[in-house]
């Protein structure tokens, strides 16, 4: 298939293009430019044996990298409402894990159906899903089918811990990381990927960290953790390690390193600061869910300013309720000026980056996150053409801080069109809804959820 867009704006790594075109090819990125494109392209086109229409007039369209979405828990589309007025520790023990013990197959299928909706209305093309499920081999392999059925880009982050709530024997955790690390990594012709997902420092012991993230590194794959969520957590690491602060527990048994993710960061001591940057860790920013259950704001512009690397994401729909990462790349932009009272925080670029180049460095992967030629054709095109939006004096500061999940208009992941004129094409979304409403109720019954 050979695609050209024209007379849209172009978000490049390090400028804008205000009307130009940008032409697919098969699964990449063929050719980018400003105004018209050159008679040589469009004969090309014209020659292709085309699925749809070879040349489209976007005018009014801001087309940027697919974003990526560097942390959710995708099966708690099933869970929103739960999280306002209730610290993180209450919401996990008196709901979220009754809710997670409860689900089918079935609902895992749906929810993760729903979530993957959700994320392509949201403007994300790649989704990194922190699984939480991994109670038999067929819960996670539902979620991986689903993506693969509906063309997302996903990494599978296999949830885990060996201490505590729903504790997995080490033998287990190892062998279905291995199982799905052969299965399925890199498989859907690279689109699905595995990692290893420690859940938490106060649940995970030392031996098991180190030999799971040994076995990701073996297979190129990165590990991913919720880090220094709460001050709470911080002082369960700390009385259980001798003192040692959660990054400098991790850092002295090897684990840190640039295929290390620690999600959220926002109470992070100096030293720790200096070790995430020391060691090239992803610090994965989820500015909605501290917002909602009152965590804190993460240190992201001094994070930046020190040279880690910062990714953006939702969490999951139970602790942000919804999955809209426009959404979070505005709610990104006014915590970092909040958090520092600094006028000059978080130009729009710098946010864009952490939502598209952020998360595509967290993965290790130089072939999305950006619009250039040869990159992957992962990419999303915004109407601006909206009474929110227009008259835009910048169109990067209109897209952080006017535009919503709604104004994204079409989405392409790896050439392939998932949405288009605002409706998604490859899944019946009104009868998905249909379902997943009564399926939801259902399952809050079964787990003993009462509902309002």
């Amino acid at each position: 298939m050979s695609l050209i867009l024209r007379n849209l704006a172009i978000a490049l790594p390090a400028a804008l293009i205000s009307n130009g075109y940008l032409m697919i090819d098969g699964n990449r990125i063929a050719a980018i430019g400003a105004g018209n494109p050159p008679q040589t392209l469009i004969a090309q086109s014209l020659g292709a044996t085309l699925q749809y229409p070879h040349i489209v007039d976007a005018s009014h369209k801001l087309a940027i990298p697919g974003l990526i979405n560097a942390h959710t828990h995708l099966e708690q589309t099933f869970m929103r409402g739960y999280s306002a007025g209730r610290s993180l520790l209450d919401w996990l023990h008196g709901y979220i894990w009754k809710l997670q013990a409860a689900m089918s197959l079935d609902d895992i299928r749906l929810a993760c159906t729903l979530g993957m909706v959700e994320a392509l209305r949201g403007g994300a093309t790649t989704i990194l899903q922190h699984f939480k499920l991994p109670y038999t081999h067929e819960h996670s392999d539902a979620v991986l089918q689903t993506a693969e059925r509906l063309g997302v880009r996903l990494v599978l982050a296999r949830g885990w811990a060996d201490q505590g709530v729903n504790a997995e024997s080490p033998a287990s955790i190892l062998a279905d990381l291995e199982r799905l690390f052969s299965q399925w990594h890199n498989g859907a012709g690279g689109r699905i990927s595995i990692a290893n997902g420690p859940l938490a420092p106060w649940r995970c012991s030392a031996d098991t960290l180190q030999r799971t993230t040994g076995l990701a590194r073996r297979h190129d794959a990165v590990t991913h953790c919720h880090m220094n969520e709460t001050q709470a957590e911080v002082a369960m690491t700390v009385a259980a390690q001798a003192g040692q602060r959660p990054v400098e527990w991790f850092a002295s048994l090897g684990l840190l390193g640039k295929d290390f993710h620690a999600v959220h960061g926002v109470w992070l001591s100096e030293r720790e600061r200096e070790l995430l940057a020391q060691h090239g860790t992803t610090v994965t920013h989820c500015p909605a869910a501290n917002m909602i259950l009152a965590s804190g704001m993460a240190p992201v512009p001094g994070l930046l300013a020190q040279g880690v690397n910062v990714a953006l994401a939702t969490d999951g729909p139970a602790s942000n309720d919804g999955q809209d990462m426009i959404e979070m790349m505005r709610l990104a932009a006014y915590l970092g000026r909040v958090s520092t009272l600094d006028e000059q925080a978080m130009p729009p670029r710098q946010v864009l980056d952490m939502a598209t180049a952020g998360g595509a460095r967290a993965l290790q992967r130089t072939d999305i996150g950006r619009l250039e030629a040869g990159a992957k054709a992962d990419l999303v095109l915004l109407d601006m053409n909206a009474a929110h939006i227009q008259p835009a004096g910048n169109l990067l500061s209109a897209l952080v801080y006017n535009a919503c999940g709604s104004d994204v208009d079409t989405v392409f992941v790896n050439g392939r069109i998932l949405m288009a004129d605002k409706q998604v094409k490859v899944v019946d979304e009104d009868a998905l809804l249909d379902e997943c409403r009564e399926r939801a109720a259902h399952l809050a019954r079964r787990a003993g959820i009462p509902l309002d």
